[in-house]
């Protein structure tokens, strides 16, 4: 899930509301000096986030403004007071949806903080706004990210095999200590045209073990010169 998706839902569930006339996404400050608005209305505002790479969840936080025009001409206190309670109910009911079995891709916070307001110079607002949080899963999944190969990564350099021709010694028995593979990860060996496989411990004849150092062979080195093929990779 995006939050492109994450913001058209929302959008999309305020405007099926009944009771909602406008939609708006930005600054409230900016809502309330536009005079194109209609009300009720429903605004929201980026509110931060946070991502999560142990619990794989994206959060994203919002404040949700219910917003309508209070009228003023009597009992404008009962009128502010009638127009938050209707406010705090369209709020309840889209909550109730964003929360509810029609979405199963997101997550909605338990508790969403409420607070009430009225405001205005020549026309009164009045309202409530609530503070939510929405997490969404994400996989990490690094192999589809469009991103060039980065220089020094693994994929860049340490990927690639590499070869190395090695004539042992009858003195270096059956361990073969190589500096140049230290540290190296082996793929291959081959003895005299002969491959040998590697084993965890106490290789035979035919094996060999590893240990990021040196080389155990299950029978040590016969002649001077005895020739040994590593295919290894630096990573």
């Amino acid at each position: 899930m995006t939050l492109n998706q994450v913001l058209r839902r929302i959008k999309n569930v305020a405007l099926a509301h009944k009771q909602v006339r406008d939609y708006r996404q930005g600054l409230v400050t900016d809502f309330f000096a536009d005079s194109t608005a209609k009300y009720p209305a429903v605004l929201v505002q980026d509110n931060g986030g946070s991502i999560s790479l142990g619990g794989k969840v994206t959060t994203v936080n919002y404040r949700l403004y219910f917003v309508d025009l209070v009228n003023v001409s009597a009992d404008a206190k009962g009128n502010v007071d009638d127009v938050q309670s209707d406010m705090i109910s369209i709020a309840m009911d889209l909550l109730a949806v964003f929360n509810g079995p029609l979405f199963t891709d997101w997550r909605m916070g338990s508790d969403s903080a409420l607070q009430l307001f009225d405001e205005g110079e020549n026309d009164l607002y009045a309202g409530c706004y609530v503070d939510i949080a929405i997490g969404f899963p994400f996989t990490q999944n690094t192999c589809q990210i469009p991103m060039d190969t980065i220089a020094g990564s693994p994929t860049d350099t340490d990927m690639k095999v590499y070869d190395l021709t090695y004539n042992a010694v009858a003195a270096e028995g059956a361990t073969l200590t190589i500096t140049a593979l230290a540290g190296k990860k082996i793929l291959l060996i081959t003895r005299e045209n002969n491959i040998i496989y590697k084993a965890s411990n106490a290789p035979s004849s035919s094996e060999f073990t590893w240990d990021g150092t040196a080389i155990g062979l299950g029978t040590a080195v016969g002649d001077d010169g005895e020739r040994f093929l590593i295919l290894y990779r630096n990573y």
